[in-house]
Formats: structure tokens, C-alpha cells, sequence
């Protein structure tokens, strides 16, 4: 990109398992404003838009960009939607960045919306989406193919129970000091253990909740960025997607499925733009789509903050935690409230927030550097972003 793109502001709503205080275009207003407000800027400033939406089932409604348009004022502006399934949040401030890169637009705002809630046809989706011929009869789903995850990285890496039930405390923790995050409540290790099993080794308390909920993200050039007080400066950016099958991510290597190995592709290119060498001793906060316990760890090591199979030490270390050397969701992050096409631009949203120093009370101190990612499919589409507070 010839031209470094930047955030001035963010917004998200409350999120809820059901929002039926306010219709989808309500919603998206909600989120709209408060990032227009962040940003100081009116809609009228905006040159374009990017609508992320996952698959419209998860609406119930055709085409839901064009539903909403006209409830936060993009009517007659130049607007793309995106959509990479889980990944869809993380894709679409991608998509903005380029659109600014290539000198198409000054100005961009990614709008991020999920309402699950609307539609019965939701699982469905889930069910559905392994293939037909080799892997739908095995009665997959996203939870049972996870644990397949988990099962393997038990095997292979170590993972018990109390590292699950470890990264799940921290998380809700976190969420506490999060106003915007969908279940604020205090929980024990013992509290996870003890939790309903839904596939071994998974308990609810392992696993994301289903929230509606909308993201907004104003984006526009570093050197508009740099007059301002507060903005949040675009390093690194990086996608991958793996093959359809999960049989052919099983080899003899254990780390094609126990490790997400598009997650790791997607953060090199992002490292590679951002000249990171060594993430763990650069980074300063991590914001990762992991909507299960199990799969921030493998993350951590997908990502190169732990060398393979050692992920579960940063667990047993501390290292992960607010006051650790490497704070990973201190949002609460995707266990806590999880707007499925739009979790990944809220981890965009507050790893920006972390740099401008602007996070609030789950604000990690002196964080210049920061990581988001995204994921959709079955660990299969993966997005990265690094954030800084500084240009290039």
C-alpha cells in the first residue's frame, strides 16, 4: 500500500444475547455514532463504506447492508460489503485499509453487524458446512470439530482441563472491566470443570456465548491521523485460508489440525509488512478471535508468542494475563461476547483503542503495539492486524 491507513475511532454496542430493545438498523446506528463520535468527524466526512456481514442467514434478511444503509446514513455513498464467514469482521477494516492504500478514499467506515437472534435457521449453517461427501456424515459441528482440536492438542501438547479452565477465569475477569462485553460474571476454575459438557473435551464454560451486537470503525490516512490527538496507526496486515476438508489438515505433522496453520501464515505476512521479528518480546497486548479456551492457547503458538507444543506455558506462567508480559483479550474478548461476523472488527476496534491508551479499565499500560486477529469457517479463513501508535 502506498498510503499507511489509520483508525480515528471506534465504536460497539452493549451485547446481549438478544437485542429486541432495537431493530438492525437501530443496532448499527448505535455503533456508527459512537465511532463517528470518536473519531470527530459527521458522516457527511465519510467518502466510503465497508459492511461486514457473515453469512445472511445469520440475519434472517436479504442482503442486510442495504436493509441498514439508510439507519446510519450511507445512502449515496460508495459501499462493499464483506464477508469471510467468522472472519468477516477482520476482513473488512483489511478491505478498508487497501481502499485508503490505493488512494481510492480519504476516509472509510467499516460497520459490523450480527444478529443471530432474528432467524432460526442459524445452526443450520453450522451443520451444514462440512463436506458433503467425505465429513458431513461424521455429524460435525463447530463444537464437536473444536474438541477435535482440543482432543489433539491434549495428545500431542499436554493441554489438561485446568489450562482450559485458566484462560476461561482470565477471560471473564477481563470482561468485568469491559462495560461492553455480554457476560459479566465472576467464575472459578472449579466453576469451568464443573460446567456442562458439550463435546470431550469442551464444557460450556470453555465456549463463546451467541450475541447480537454491531462494530463501527473510522479509518483514513496516517497523515489526516497525525493532526490528531488520538489515532491508531496500521503496521502490518495479513489473510490466509486453508483447504476445505479438515481430513486433509491431518497428516503425520499433528500441528496441521492441533495448530491452526492459516492462522500462522496469516500473522507472518502481517509480521513481515509490520518488521516484527520476535512477536512475543514486540507485542505489547494481543486481541485474538479464540471463541474457545483451547484455541487461544493453540493460538498463542500459531502466532509465534510460544514455540510449538508451549503454549500451555504461558498459561502456567501468568505471561497472558493483564499484568502479564503479554496481555491476550484484556476486552474479555470472544468468550465473552461473540457478534460472529463482527467479532473480529471489535478485537480490531480494541487493540486500536489499546494504542491510543484509550481502553478504559481494562487498559494495558504504555501498549504501543498491538495485535488482532480474526477467524472463520473451521479454522479456516484467517485475518491479522498490527496496530501502532506510532506511523510508519
Amino acid at each position: 500500500m502506498s498510503t499507511q491507513a489509520a483508525v480515528l475511532g471506534f465504536g460497539q454496542t452493549k451485547f446481549r444475547t438478544t437485542r429486541s430493545d432495537v431493530g438492525a438498523s437501530e443496532l448499527v446506528f448505535e455503533a456508527v455514532s459512537r465511532a463517528l463520535e470518536d473519531a470527530d468527524l459527521t458522516i457527511d466526512e465519510i467518502d466510503a463504506v465497508v459492511f461486514a456481514s457473515a453469512p445472511e442467514v445469520f440475519e434472517g434478511v436479504y442482503e442486510p447492508d442495504r436493509w441498514c444503509v439508510e439507519g446510519f446514513g450511507g445512502v449515496g455513498k460508495p459501499m462493499m460489503r464483506v464477508h469471510t464467514g467468522g472472519a468477516t469482521g477482520g476482513s473488512g477494516p483489511l478491505a478498508a485499509a487497501h481502499l485508503i492504500g490505493a488512494g481510492m478514499y480519504e476516509s472509510v467506515l467499516v460497520v459490523g453487524l450480527q444478529r443471530t437472534s432474528e432467524t432460526a435457521d442459524a445452526q443450520a449453517v453450522f451443520t451444514t458446512i462440512f463436506d458433503p461427501i467425505y465429513e458431513q456424515d461424521v455429524q460435525l459441528n463447530v463444537i464437536t470439530g473444536i474438541a477435535l482440536v482440543a482432543s489433539r492438542q491434549m495428545k500431542y501438547y499436554g493441554l489438561t482441563e485446568d489450562h482450559m479452565a485458566a484462560v476461561s477465569v482470565k477471560n471473564f475477569d477481563n470482561a468485568l472491566r469491559n462495560p461492553f462485553a455480554h457476560l459479566h460474571k465472576k467464575i472459578t476454575e472449579d466453576d469451568v470443570k464443573s460446567s456442562r459438557q458439550l463435546a470431550s473435551p469442551l464444557r460450556l464454560l470453555h465456549t463463546c456465548p451467541r450475541s447480537d451486537g454491531a462494530a463501527a470503525v473510522v479509518m483514513t490516512t496516517a497523515e489526516r491521523a497525525a493532526k490528531r490527538k488520538h489515532a491508531a496507526y496500521v503496521k502490518g496486515l495479513g489473510c490466509a485460508a486453508d483447504v476445505y476438508r479438515i481430513g486433509d489438515r491431518i497428516h503425520d505433522d499433528e500441528s496441521d489440525f492441533a495448530i491452526p496453520r492459516a492462522q500462522a501464515w496469516s500473522a507472518q505476512g502481517a509480521y513481515r509488512q509490520a518488521g516484527i521479528e520476535n512477536p512475543r518480546r514486540e507485542l505489547d497486548v494481543v486481541e485474538v478471535y479464540a471463541p474457545f479456551s483451547n484455541l487461544e492457547i493453540a493460538y498463542y503458538e500459531a502466532l509465534g508468542l510460544a514455540e510449538k507444543g508451549r503454549g500451555i506455558e504461558l498459561v502456567e506462567s501468568g505471561a497472558t494475563s493483564m499484568n502479564g508480559d503479554i496481555p491476550v483479550v484484556p476486552s474479555g474478548g470472544c468468550m465473552t461476547a461473540n457478534p460472529i461476523g463482527a467479532t473480529g472488527l471489535v478485537r480490531f476496534g480494541e487493540a486500536a483503542l489499546q494504542v491510543m491508551g484509550r481502553a478504559g479499565e481494562h487498559q494495558v499500560d504504555g501498549a504501543q503495539l498491538a495485535l488482532s486477529t480474526a477467524c472463520g469457517g473451521i479454522d479456516q479463513f484467517y485475518t491479522t492486524a498490527i496496530l501502532s501508535s506510532s506511523p510508519n
